[in-house]
């Protein structure tokens, strides 16, 4: 009966999926789910202290243009401000505190920033809390933390974090998954940052956190394109030296961008094989109207691939990581945690996770491969995703003006 149910959604999706507008209508409303947003991006040159917000009233795609706009939409959920142990600040050495203005020399020195610091200020990141305050993180005297907001091909703004390791060249592009923004993974973003010492940038999707617009899964490949172009051509990485992370959801856009692009790692933490097959795993043909369908892009990924799963995931089959791991060609490990769920391995199996972690990324700075100029395409299917040109991404930074 089940099955039955199964192929009676599948079909029905590949049907009205015929309609473009009507498929980007099903995805927005039944593959993502935005949080409430959990934090607060203002201007670095502006005083921040904490300050009593309003709830928005307004639409989200208006508040970027409004003064006073808090960028938030109902009650938050209870955040707090991440604090660092001695044990973490002893293993970096001493960096500056937050500045308030964008003229200081010593900041612009120590603070990896855009080629054009003028043209691309940093922004300031901060936690929403329960009572509608905006709580300003100025206990990371170690970690330099930053906040760009990016224009995406699609024409949405997109918030970013960017916290920064000291004498590290490499860094993670994390892709978060569903029901979440930068502001509730901020403790892990630190967690990784000091346990694996490296950089580490994220943001959050169209339609997610203070980022504008709606999601599809289009729009998600917008979004880390431009998010990429950023970190090559404004902070200056080497593509060898950008390790692509995609939690769940975050799979999706993490490997399509992978199967494209230089670059030194691609992890999949609880990733899907396609959106469809998270209905029915059987599924043998991709369709061409599927989701995020990783199965058949990760063929074209020549960067090191690296898959953990949890053996009792209830919301994304183990099988995705086994059917995943059959199509990697340059397979590096498979982590299939026996009794791990969708979002508990790097908690409950925290040492063993980072242990391998760790061991990925030392792997990643001697495995390097580039890309052919002209590589043929190993793929048999054609995807929607073919469609879309993403390699000439145009791109700004754009200022919350508060």
């Amino acid at each position: 009966m089940y099955l039955i149910f199964q192929r009676i959604l599948t079909g029905l999706f590949k049907l009205l999926s015929v309609i473009r507008c009507l498929r980007s209508t099903i995805v927005q409303y039944v593959a993502f789910n935005p949080p409430e947003v959990g934090y607060l991006i203002r201007n670095r040159n502006e005083v921040i202290k904490t300050i009593t917000l309003s709830p928005m009233q307004e639409e989200r795609s208006r508040t970027l243009d409004e003064p006073q706009s808090p960028l938030i939409q109902v009650k938050q959920p209870i955040r707090q401000s991440h604090q660092l142990t001695k044990e973490h600040l002893s293993i970096i050495s001493p960096r500056i505190k937050y500045y308030n203005t964008l003229q200081s020399a010593e900041y612009k020195q120590q603070l990896r920033n855009p080629k054009n610091q003028d043209q691309y200020p940093s922004q300031e990141f901060n936690f929403i809390s329960n009572e509608l305050k905006a709580m300003e993180i100025d206990n990371n005297p170690g970690l330099p933390i930053s906040s760009y907001v990016l224009e995406s091909k699609s024409g949405n703004l997109i918030a970013s974090i960017y916290i920064e390791f000291q004498n590290s060249e490499q860094i993670i592009l994390y892709s978060h998954g569903n029901s979440t923004d930068i502001g509730l993974m901020f403790d892990t973003y630190v967690d990784i940052v000091m346990e694996c010492k490296i950089n580490l940038f994220s943001y959050d999707y169209s339609g997610y956190g203070q980022s504008t617009g709606y999601p599809t899964d289009i729009n998600l490949l917008y979004d880390i394109e431009s998010a990429y172009i950023f970190l090559v051509d404004q902070l200056q990485f080497e593509p060898r030296n950008i390790i692509i992370y995609g939690y769940s959801i975050g799979s999706g856009p993490s490997t399509n961008l992978a199967s494209r692009h230089d670059v030194g790692g691609l992890i999949i933490h609880s990733g899907l094989s396609s959106g469809l097959r998270v209905i029915d795993p059987t599924i043998d043909h991709t369709s061409y109207n599927d989701i995020f369908p990783n199965l058949d892009y990760i063929v074209d990924v020549t960067a090191p691939v690296y898959l953990l799963h949890g053996g009792a995931d209830s919301m994304i089959n183990v099988v995705h990581a086994e059917q995943l791991a059959q199509n990697a060609h340059h397979l590096f490990s498979v982590w299939l945690v026996e009794n791990g769920g969708h979002g508990d391995i790097d908690s409950q199996w925290k040492e063993l996770y980072f242990k391998r972690l760790q061991r990925f990324l030392q792997y990643c700075q001697t495995a390097y491969v580039v890309r052919p100029q002209q590589k043929q395409n190993k793929r048999t299917t054609k995807h929607i995703y073919d469609e879309c040109n993403f390699d000439k991404e145009i791109f700004q930074i754009s200022l919350l003006e508060m």
